[in-house]
């Protein structure tokens, strides 16, 4: 199973949107770098959950290391232009020498998640046909040829775009599926139709069971061959030697961090190092390929480091 790490680009705009710490994420991100782990992963919202931009983001940390993933946990796509996300996308794969991996969401059905569409443009009604169309419009321009094509909200005639991703194809594509513990069929055939991998969140370990299974039923619904797919798991960290402590300290941050609509659900590694190893070694148990872990409080850089010490060794 690989690790990687959430940088904290929305944590340091909580505490401080004039002036964020983004050197704490700077520092993580070189952490994860040295220690081992697979990757480091950011998050997107533009005006719902305010955070650091993501590609721009994921454009300097490709800067500053060599070797981590570069991933979006998750990237809204719907809240973007598909031709001008397809080059941008393309533009830090090229910096990063082909590390981006995308995680790709459809978003909340919030009220704050509507209004977020609205003041970008978008029709929070119509963000699932935007996401895929998004990627149908990526991977043809991703592979170097003219394109014409006419969708939605896009009009090609003959065009290209430069540069290319690092790879053929262009980066690997992670759908989100199963969220919750909401086993939607549509989700499982979007990822069967367009997708590389799943990424998921709030789920039980046990249910990632599930999700395979069903995903591996899509794709023989749709008639693709089946393959051994990344399944990504988005989950939620904090150590202290006191478990009870842990678990409230963590419901205050999800608080904080969702405005006020708190998502404890499904597994979680909360208290000492052996709690925290026997929480995350269960989601590996059923099949999970990849940890996008998040670190709760004020403190992540403090809690990577403790994770580094005393749990990260137990889990590679």
């Amino acid at each position: 199973m690989r690790i990687g790490v959430l940088i904290p680009t929305r944590g340091i705009v909580i505490q401080s949107a004039r002036r964020p710490a983004v050197d704490e994420c700077w520092a993580m991100a070189r952490h994860a770098e040295a220690a081992g782990y697979d990757a480091v992963w950011v998050g997107d919202s533009i005006v719902a959950k305010p955070r650091l931009e993501a590609l721009t983001t994921l454009a300097y940390l490709a800067g500053i290391t060599t070797r981590v993933r570069l991933g979006t946990a998750v990237l809204l796509p719907a809240l973007r232009h598909p031709v001008v996300l397809a080059h941008q996308i393309a533009n830090v794969d090229q910096i990063s020498r082909g590390r981006v991996v995308l995680g790709l969401g459809v978003g909340w059905s919030l009220p704050s998640a509507e209004r977020e569409w609205a003041a970008c443009g978008a029709d929070h009604k119509r963000r699932v046909r935007r996401l895929e169309e998004h990627v149908e419009v990526w991977r043809l321009l991703w592979r170097g040829e003219p394109v014409t094509w006419r969708g939605d909200d896009v009009d090609l005639v003959e065009h290209t775009i430069g540069p290319l991703p690092w790879r053929a194809g262009g980066p690997p594509v992670l759908i989100t599926a199963g969220n919750r513990g909401e086993m939607l069929d549509a989700q499982f055939v979007r990822f069967a139709r367009l997708g590389d991998g799943i990424i998921t969140t709030y789920l039980h370990a046990e249910e990632c069971r599930r999700v395979r299974e069903l995903a591996e039923e899509a794709m023989a619904r749709c008639g693709r061959p089946r393959f051994d797919f990344p399944l990504c798991v988005y989950t939620t960290v904090r150590l202290d030697d006191d478990p009870r402590e842990a678990e409230r300290f963590t419901t205050e941050f999800l608080a904080a961090y969702y405005g006020g609509g708190v998502h404890s659900r499904g597994t979680m590694g909360l208290g000492p190092a052996d709690v925290v190893i026997a929480a995350l070694r269960r989601y590996a148990a059923a099949g999970v390929t990849d940890l996008c872990l998040r670190f709760a409080g004020d403190d992540q850089l403090a809690q990577m480091e403790r994770f580094t010490a005393e749990v990260l060794p137990a889990l590679t």
